[in-house]
Formats: structure tokens, C-alpha cells, sequence
């Protein structure tokens, strides 16, 4: 079978040494797919290489180039709604070229899903988040587009960078509903997104796939109980609102006020939110706030396995890959209710569930959990084992290829799954 990814990452080819966390994930799935022998696989994505493809081992790369140039980077981050035609032109030419029997495209947030209106050969989409309810919780509570510009008062680049990624992120929100609304075949791993996806797409055909995770989290030892006085939290998170850094400033502060509470908390993936600090007057390094960027998986693994908790404060998420490799290092997790996190825990066994917004629930059950080792431990347990579970990479696997056999048998016999 002749697969086609289309991804928002060049997974293996030519991995950075440095940068983002995510998509970590996607390269562990293809170092696995590469293994099966009935499998030719071609992956396309955006890069600034400019050869049209590149056979590396089994698998065919396809760098996409159109932003390859500052000249072009520029023009695109102005003009962005006038680019989806060249784009869908370029994921044609490689559909064309490589000849795949089944289109696997990795979330709805780029224009890749567009080529589902533009060929017969059938297209899955594989969800990760989805934007539109990602909009509805982009801002804060109390916080708006405006509140936000007003701290660029007087950094007016600045201010334009974040009209410009708001309205990015506005306008591909618009084009996900085309491509949600015009795909028959989806993946998913929560609840939550087969409902989402059940809104616009009621008779699309939905089916469960996990999802794997970065290969160092299944080899790391199991989290144990540290037998310290200052403890250690954790959170990962990127610099976007929705992600709760204000829920982290506000908890962090009722710990210092209300609590005795010894405590370090180290934040991963951001290295400064002065907004927020400035909105709530909460600087970081007045509550034991440690933002210490983006880490290798590595050393994140290692600052994990040294922590007592952590916390995951976001006010949406589909299913947060940070949670599961938490729980997989079996390190006691409390997350907000959102989305599709109640799909990865169970409130009181693999973890805490709390209302979002809600640093009051979040704060207490820090200082509960501290205090309780035989709680903490039980967590522990419960979430590596569940977690082993659900990210087991031969079930994974298995998943995947049953939902390409299930899709192209489908088509092959005219008839829906």
C-alpha cells in the first residue's frame, strides 16, 4: 500500500537539533510504519529545501518550498488568505507524483486538508486539535484582542505580530470548516473531537486511532515519591493564552499567601510572559515561578521524573501529548476539565480533574497531594498503567493500518466503512 502523509512537521527529514516540543510524536510513528514492508511511504510538508523530493531509506520526502525566501515569508504572513490556491497546486503535484492509494493528512490547521475537494483518492484526517473551538477559548477570562494589543502600546512591531497571528489563526479557523465539512474519513482519540467532528460532519465515518509518543518517554524508569521538603511542580505549555499561564501566576500566588508550602515551579516551552504578569501584577520570581523554555526530550524526561506533580491549566485541549507523557512517567497529573482530557483521565484514579479558570481547586489539590504520599503513589500507578496501555506502539500501529485497510477496501468496493 502506497501511503501519502501530509504533516505539519518534516518528521525524520532532517530533524532540528532545537526548537518546538510538538511533533516529536509524528517521527516516532513513521520510524514505525517504516518497519512494515507492505508500507511505501511518501511524506509532504513545508520546508525551505527546494528540491521536489527526496528518497531517503523507504521514504520519500517532499519538501514544500513556496516560503523558502524571506521575500516569500513576508508576502505570506500579509497576504495568507491569497496562498491556499498554491498551496492545494503543490500538494497535487506530489499526490500526482507519488501515486499513493490512501491521503493521511495530520490536522485540520493547515490548508492540507483542502485536497480532499480535489481528488478521489480517499483522504483521512487525522485530528489534533480543532481550531474553531480553539477560538472560542483563545482569550483568557478577562482578556480580549484589545487588552492584549494595549500591552504593544508603545511596541508597535509587536503589536502588529499579534493582530497578524490572531487573524492568522481567524482565517485558518474559517478554512477548517471546508475541510471538515467536505472530509469523509476521520481519526481520532477522545470523545471530545468524535463530537466535534459529528457536528460538522455528521455523516462522515470516525474512527479510533491512539497515538504515540516520543520514543524516550517508553524507556524512561517509573516516577517515585520524593522524600524532600521543597516541592517540585511542573507544567508544559506554549505561549498562548488558552494554555493558562494566567491560571499558573494565580495559583502560584494563593500558594504563597495562604500556604507554607516550600515550592519551586518550572515551566517548560516559554521563557517570558510579561503580559500576564503585568495584566495580574504577579511577577513569576515573586511566587517560584521557573520558565525554562523549550528542552530536549531528554532533559524533560529527567526534569519530570524529579518533580512531584504536575499541572496542566489549559482552558482547551483535544488530547494534550504533555498529559500522556506525564502519566506514562507515572508522575501524579492534575489538569483542567476541558475538552477532550477526561478521555485521558479518569477524576481520581489516573489523576485530578479541576474546573478550568479555577486556580482555587488547582491550588488546594497541590497542597492535598503533598501531603498525601499513599494518594500521589496511587495516582502514579494507576496512570502509568493505563498510559502504557493506551500509547502501546504495536496496538498503535495495528489501529493505523486497520483504518487504511478499512478505507481502501471502502473505496475499492464503491460503499462507506
Amino acid at each position: 500500500m502506497r501511503v501519502l502523509w501530509f504533516t505539519n512537521t518534516p518528521s525524520l527529514y532532517k530533524k532540528p537539533s532545537t526548537g518546538y516540543n510538538g511533533g516529536g510524536w509524528i517521527e516516532s510513528l513513521e520510524e514505525l510504519i517504516g518497519k512494515e514492508n507492505d508500507i511505501e511511504l511518501g511524506i509532504g510538508f513545508f520546508h525551505n529545501d527546494s528540491c521536489f523530493k527526496s528518497k531517503i531509506g523507504k521514504t520519500t520526502y517532499y519538501p514544500i518550498s513556496l516560503y523558502s525566501t524571506r521575500t516569500q515569508k513576508v508576502l505570506h504572513n500579509l497576504f495568507y488568505s491569497r496562498y491556499d490556491k498554491d498551496e492545494v497546486e503543490s500538494f497535487l503535484k506530489i499526490i500526482n507524483d507519488f501515486k499513493p492509494d490512501i491521503i493521511h493528512i495530520f490536522g485540520s490547521e493547515r490548508s492540507f486538508g483542502l485536497v480532499s475537494l480535489y481528488t478521489d483518492i480517499p483522504v483521512v484526517l487525522h485530528i489534533q486539535g480543532v481550531l474553531n473551538p480553539y477560538l472560542n477559548a483563545y482569550f483568557a477570562p478577562g482578556s480580549s484582542i484589545l487588552d492584549s494589543a494595549y500591552q504593544y502600546i508603545f511596541k508597535p512591531k509587536k503589536m502588529l505580530d499579534l493582530l497578524r497571528s490572531y487573524s492568522f489563526f481567524t482565517y485558518n479557523a474559517k478554512r477548517e470548516v471546508t475541510i471538515l465539512r467536505n472530509c469523509k474519513y476521520f481519526m481520532g482519540r477522545t470523545a471530545w473531537d468524535k463530537n466535534v467532528i459529528s457536528l460538522y460532519a455528521p455523516k462522515a465515518n470516525y474512527f479510533y486511532c491512539g497515538e504515540i509518543l516520543r520514543n524516550v518517554f517508553y524507556s524512561a524508569t517509573s516516577w517515585n515519591i520524593h522524600n524532600r521538603k521543597k516541592l517540585i511542580i511542573s507544567s508544559t505549555i506554549s505561549k498562548t493564552d488558552y494554555k493558562g499561564f494566567d491560571t499558573i501566576l494565580k495559583t502560584a500566588r494563593l500558594l504563597k499567601d495562604l500556604s507554607d508550602l516550600d515550592f519551586v515551579w518550572n515551566i517548560f516551552g516559554i521563557t517570558e510572559y510579561r503580559e500576564w504578569e503585568k495584566k495580574l501584577g504577579i511577577l513569576c520570581k515573586e511566587v517560584g515561578l521557573n520558565l525554562q523554555g523549550v528542552v530536549s526530550a531528554d532533559e524533560l524526561v529527567e526534569q519530570l521524573l524529579n518533580s512531584d506533580i504536575y499541572i496542566h491549566p489549559s482552558y482547551i485541549d483535544n488530547s494534550p501529548n504533555s498529559v500522556c507523557e506525564a502519566q506514562i512517567l507515572g508522575l501524579p497529573t492534575i489538569a483542567t476539565n476541558v475538552g477532550g482530557v477526561s478521555s485521558l483521565i479518569t477524576d481520581d484514579e489516573t489523576g485530578i480533574l479541576v474546573p478550568a479558570n479555577d486556580p482555587y481547586s488547582i491550588a488546594s489539590n497541590i497542597l492535598k497531594l503533598s501531603k498525601d504520599k499513599d494518594k500521589a503513589l496511587d495516582l502514579s500507578e494507576n496512570a502509568r498503567r493505563v498510559a502504557l496501555a493506551r500509547h502501546n506502539k504495536e496496538n498503535i500501529l495495528s489501529e493505523l493500518l486497520q483504518v487504511y485497510n478499512r478505507i481502501t477496501n471502502a473505496k475499492a468496493l464503491n460503499k462507506i466503512v
